[in-house]
């Protein structure tokens, strides 16, 4: 998995192990004894956190995330190392009917084809199932961190053991909501300084992963546009321009990204100081 992605995963369990450690606080307080969180009308909210539910939830995750990940990371590699392999055979075969130009075109795209699709399917996996669960994941434990010191300011160590509470369930359960392809968030921040801290990290997310994203998937589809450029045409100049044509667009879908995603933090910490 790419590094920004590491890092976020090095974020969540910061975060949990953070949250993690917040009961032994409590426990140790007078009548500090815990019970699942509740709804209005005590209806429980989730499956109450088992002792070191955090952490065997963030590793656990890390196993599912990479079930996910590496076998299309796997296949990648295993296609283009198949294609490199046949395009001696390819271009042979083309030799017979075409120039020697064309030719190589036919085989480098018989290499940059399939790794492309392949290559993105994995990226696709990873921007809209593994990257947007663990960033929910994430703010719902910073969230839940800052709700604590407002709870203890305003009700003593009684309020500040029921937010110690509200963090660690909040968290674990979104560490186990479902793997779903752009998974719904759930954190909802509770006051103008909370929102700040939300809109900063979504928009380190913005540039980590989407941006990203898109400058990863145009490193496989640039050859594969200058490849198959070369194949119809035989010409190198119109295949060198095909491929710089498809890296400039993806410079400016990524450089777009990050400025609008710049922007909407701007906005919102605008909107909540006021």
């Amino acid at each position: 998995m790419r590094i920004p992605s590491r890092l976020l995963y090095a974020g969540v369990v910061a975060t949990g192990f953070a949250v993690a450690a917040l009961p032994a606080v409590a426990a140790a307080a007078p009548g500090g004894e815990f019970q699942s969180p509740s709804q209005p009308g005590g209806v429980p909210v989730a499956e109450a956190v088992p002792p070191g539910g955090l952490i065997t939830g963030f590793l656990r995750n890390q196993i599912t995330y990479c079930s996910i990940i590496c076998p299309l990371a796997v296949q990648t590699a295993g296609t283009a190392a198949t294609a490199i392999q046949q395009a001696p055979t390819v271009y042979s075969a083309a030799s017979q009917d075409h120039d020697p130009t064309t030719a190589l075109g036919i085989a480098a795209a018989s290499i940059t084809g399939p790794t492309s699709v392949t290559a993105q399917q994995t990226i696709i996996a990873d921007g809209t199932i593994v990257a947007p669960r663990a960033l929910n994941a994430f703010e719902v434990g910073v969230i839940g961190l800052l709700d604590i010191g407002p709870a203890a300011a305003e009700g003593g160590l009684p309020a500040a053991v029921e937010a110690i509470q509200t963090a660690r369930q909040n968290t674990y359960t979104a560490m186990n909501a479902p793997i779903v392809p752009y998974p719904p968030r759930t954190v909802i921040p509770h006051d103008a300084t909370q929102s700040a801290v939300l809109a900063v990290i979504d928009a380190g997310a913005a540039i980590a992963f989407p941006a990203f994203n898109t400058i990863l998937t145009a490193a496989v589809q640039a050859p594969d546009a200058a490849a198959q450029e070369l194949a119809t045409t035989g010409d190198p100049d119109q295949a060198l321009a095909a491929g710089l044509t498809t890296a400039a667009a993806a410079q400016a879908e990524a450089q777009t990204i990050v400025t609008d995603a710049i922007t909407a933090a701007i906005d919102q910490i605008g909107a909540a100081t006021q």
